[in-house]
């Protein structure tokens, strides 16, 4: 997994979109779906209601190439692109990330609005994460 990826988060903006432009998130959820594919495979499987030319979406997955979020590849005269890492692997890594950078202004404020906020969608899941905070500290004191 390509560790350097770069790009921004914004909270205000959902889903994919805090990571991603709106056309770099629908260009790389092609890929993850298709795989390697040209241009024009990307522009064919956008919805018809998608208005996006040619050249703005090879400008876009070019500039995904140099973010680290796509590679490319020479067949012939045309390129193809592909995800650097899967889908998986890349909500993973964003959510590192973000993470990280939530818990500089305030580790504590982050974690407790996290239990909060996982109370709410799913109070299963407190247990979860309680059994995972007892065996992390378990493994650090050696028991």
């Amino acid at each position: 997994m390509n560790k350097s990826l770069k790009f921004n988060f914004n909270p205000f903006k959902l889903g994919l979109c805090q990571v991603l432009g709106t056309l770099e998130k629908e260009i790389i959820e092609v890929l993850w779906e298709r795989g390697e594919s040209s241009i024009k495979d990307i522009l064919d499987f956008f919805p018809e209601k998608r208005n996006a030319t040619y050249s703005t979406v090879i400008t876009v997955t070019n500039r995904m190439v140099r973010k680290g979020l796509l590679k490319k590849r020479k067949i012939g005269k045309a390129y193809v692109y592909k995800a650097s890492c899967t889908k998986e692997q890349f909500y993973e890594l964003v959510s590192k990330k973000v993470v990280a950078g939530v818990s500089e202004f305030s580790l504590q404020s982050a974690m407790v609005h996290f239990v909060d906020y996982m109370a709410q969608t799913d109070p299963d899941t407190i247990e979860y994460f309680s059994k995972l905070i007892e065996s992390k500290r378990l493994n650090k004191s050696g028991k």
